[in-house]
């Protein structure tokens, strides 16, 4: 029987040490949880009621609170959220906004030569029939010009109209008429 003393006056000591180093443990675990909980309510919610809410939880009930706080807090971050609204209000534009400028991406009339806000070319005129084209166009729908000749000419049942051209006045004063 006296050995069973000393094993356990022996071992007093140790289990003593354990029992404080597993305290200690649990108590760095609960203190660890309330920081998670505390940096994972500042990412999901910026408002302050709902964060000391959230840590008052968490805080009060050691083990309990980190589930519970799990259960009510919102879904998705506040980076999420707002990656999400760019994403939605991106895909509105693409469907509600079909005249943008291709380079500033501000909204433009659809007859526009030139874009107002950074003066990038969106369409052309026309050399033959002085229409607005596209800049991608290699042809005017409208003449058949494609810069050298007019296309239309060229398919049967095409009655064209005559073409009048007119020399820039700076040329025509240039010509002598007595030639």
């Amino acid at each position: 029987m006296e050995a069973i003393q000393d094993i356990f006056n022996n071992l007093r000591p140790i289990l003593t040490l354990l029992g404080l180093l597993i305290g200690a443990y649990v108590v760095l675990l609960w203190a660890a949880s309330v920081l998670w909980a505390y940096r994972d309510i500042r990412s999901r919610s910026d408002d302050v009621s709902v964060q000391v809410l959230a840590v008052g939880l968490v805080l009060a009930m050691p083990f309990i609170g980190i589930p519970l706080h799990m259960l009510l807090r919102p879904r998705q971050t506040l980076a999420e959220r707002y990656e999400r609204t760019l994403e939605e209000e991106y895909l509105r534009r693409d469907i509600e906004e079909k005249n943008t400028c291709p380079a500033c991406h501000r909204p433009i009339e659809a007859d526009f030569l030139l874009c107002p806000y950074c003066h990038t070319a969106l369409r052309r005129n026309c050399a033959s029939c002085q229409r607005v084209v596209d800049l991608t166009w290699s042809v005017c729908p409208y003449c058949g010009y494609d810069g050298n000749t007019i296309i239309l000419h060229s398919m049967p049942g095409y009655a064209p109209e005559p073409v009048r051209r007119t020399r820039p006045p700076e040329t025509q004063q240039m010509i002598d008429p007595r030639r």
